[in-house]
């Protein structure tokens, strides 16, 4: 028996034995790729959505949370949008972490990341104690966790409700797994748990019940235990139940069958392959914004056909790995929610964000894959291979934390000079304004009115800038352009006080008048207004007007009154009143 050196690879099986060792290296791994997070602030959503939502920043009553739809934050919008998103339990833990906190993007990523962990771990004991993976479980997750596909899940702090639907909805399969096996009803009563948890933080955990259906065909061993397997569903429906009709007081409406269902199949494969694309090629991954392409008979809507041949082709071939059938299977499951199969409130066809729950799944073909056994040549070049594999997402990752997810001005700036993506040039363009770059600004503002796809803020802010540059016309015909666009209640009362700010630059005082005093009607307290109103009533003569206005908007009558000022449309890339994007 030699006592040299032991092998490495030995050493490593020695590690990955301990389940201390794998967690402290999942949580090294973890916090060191996403440790720039800490140094940045609030990106693209979590402007609106975190700090100006009431429900956040004040303790509210437990009902209440669960008649909040979300991404409505102003109740002046309740009656007029609908974003279609109930997830109850997420201002929840906004709440929670506002209260431990305060207002700090810092503590509210510390939040993102520890969910991420935990569902690291948790994925790791699932394929450790339900499936007997080992080395596989260890790889499968060091991949998951490091992925650059998950770093948009992790620092959008409104992209939370995918890591706690994943989180959950994992708790809920494998204790399944363990009620089934070993018949725990301890273990079945935290999977429904966690299920209705898991449902009631984003509706993609509908597809929990499916999932549950495949592992019985694909790894069910169990052939007489039909009734139980369908008694076994009846709970997790009774939950369904009370979440639609929860969903269905709030929401108002179910989820619509498209008018042009059959195109939108065609166009699946083309999606599916998108994804696998982001999962196994992860370049210039950021934000998308993807549509569909200008005809099903394009080569790029016609080559994933035969992808998903050749796909169907191989899982034939490998039909006896049951395992890794199940999983890249139950991926494809995951999908479904993303596939644009019915009408819902996104722009973008594809998001990193939306991957996070189904390469959950995935991580379970990848475990029977790389469950390494023996101590051969080759097993040291495959085990070096993936850790090369790792190490390369774990710097993808730590580079994205670092220059695109670290700041709104940072984010916006690499969308939108780096990967000109058309959904962030106005708001890019936003930010230019507010540091008084005129010429910049227009420029992307100009770029942002030839999207197919234009808000009304675009209109608000680019009138804005008209004004401060004093083009009274220009800014009044681009505002009217807003007219009949469907508005939040802020965005309303910006454009009536840009308008009525047009209007005062062109001396036209009767339309200044009538617009400051609509916008007032929506928001008695604004300030912007007052002000204006004050600069308008000195210029009509009225002294005490102004002195009255004036007072209201700086608590001080003795303050000096200056001219116009615009307003910015306010809110932030992907609040467009709640119905822009599936977070």
């Amino acid at each position: 028996m030699s006592l040299g050196k032991p092998h490495w690879g030995r050493c490593l099986n020695e590690i990955m034995s301990r389940r201390l060792a794998v967690y402290a290296v999942l949580t090294v791994v973890v916090g060191l790729i996403n440790f720039p997070l800490f140094g940045g602030d609030f990106v693209s959503d979590d402007e609106v959505l975190i700090k100006e939502n009431r429900y956040i920043t004040e303790t509210q009553r437990i009902g209440s949370y669960l008649s909040q739809e979300d991404g409505i934050v102003d109740p002046e919008d309740k009656t007029t949008f609908h974003t279609g998103y109930y997830r109850p339990l997420l201002n929840i833990t906004y709440h929670l972490d506002y209260r431990l906190w305060g207002m700090q993007a810092a503590g509210f990523r510390a939040t993102n990341v520890l969910l991420h962990l935990l569902t690291c771990l948790v994925l790791y004991e699932g394929l450790r104690r339900c499936f007997g993976f080992k080395e596989g479980a260890f790889w499968a997750v060091l991949l998951f966790a490091v992925h650059p596909a998950q770093t948009e899940a992790v620092a959008i702090i409104v992209s939370r409700n995918n890591l706690l639907v994943t989180f959950f909805s994992l708790v809920s399969f494998f204790s399944y797994v363990v009620w089934w096996k070993k018949r725990l009803p301890l273990a079945l009563a935290v999977s429904l748990l966690s299920f209705a948890l898991s449902l009631f933080s984003k509706e993609f955990a509908l597809v929990q019940v499916p999932l549950l259906f495949l592992y019985h065909r694909f790894l069910g061993h169990e052939k007489a235990a039909a009734r139980r397997e369908i008694i076994s569903y009846l709970p997790f429906a009774v939950i369904v139940l009370i979440y639609v009709a929860l969903r269905q007081t709030v929401v108002g409406s179910y989820w619509q069958i498209p008018p042009d269902l059959f195109k939108r199949l065609l166009f699946v494969p083309y999606l599916i392959l998108y994804n696998f694309k982001i999962v196994f090629f992860p370049y210039e991954l950021h934000s998308f914004y993807v549509r569909y392409p200008a005809s099903v008979s394009a080569p790029e809507v016609l080559f994933p056909f035969l992808f998903l041949i050749i796909l169907s082709l191989l899982l034939f071939v490998k039909r006896k790995k049951r395992l890794l059938l199940f999983g890249v299977v139950s991926f494809l499951v995951g999908l479904v929610p993303v596939l644009n199969l019915v009408s819902k409130n996104s722009v973008s066809l594809i998001a990193m964000r939306w991957l996070y729950f189904p390469l959950s799944y995935l991580a379970l073909a990848l475990a029977a894959l790389l469950e390494f056994t023996g101590e051969d040549k080759r097993l040291v070049v495959k085990r070096s291979i993936i850790s090369l594999i790792a190490l390369f997402f774990a710097f993808l990752s730590y580079t994205l934390n670092a220059y695109l997810w670290k700041d709104q001005k940072t984010f916006l700036k690499q969308e939108a000079e780096h990967f000109r993506n058309c959904l962030y040039v106005g708001d890019y363009a936003e930010i230019l304004l507010k540091g008084k770059k005129y010429g910049e600004a227009e420029a992307y503002f100009s770029q942002a009115l030839a999207c197919p796809i234009v808000w009304s803020r675009l209109y608000i802010n680019y009138g804005a800038l008209l004004i401060e540059t004093g083009r009274g016309s220009e800014a009044l015909n681009i505002l009217e352009s807003a007219k009949d666009r469907p508005m939040i209640n802020k965005e309303r009362v910006s454009w009536h006080n840009n308008l009525g700010a047009a209007c005062l630059l062109l001396k036209r005082y009767d339309c200044a008048r009538e617009h400051f005093l609509a916008g007032l009607s929506l928001d008695r307290g604004n300030k912007i207004i007052h002000r204006n109103m004050a600069y308008l009533m000195s210029q009509m003569g009225d002294k005490e007007g102004a002195l009255r206005h004036l007072s209201i908007a700086e608590g001080n009558q003795t303050a000096e009154i200056t001219g116009v000022k615009a307003a910015h449309g306010g809110g932030s890339p992907g609040r467009r009143g709640g119905w822009q994007s599936l977070r």
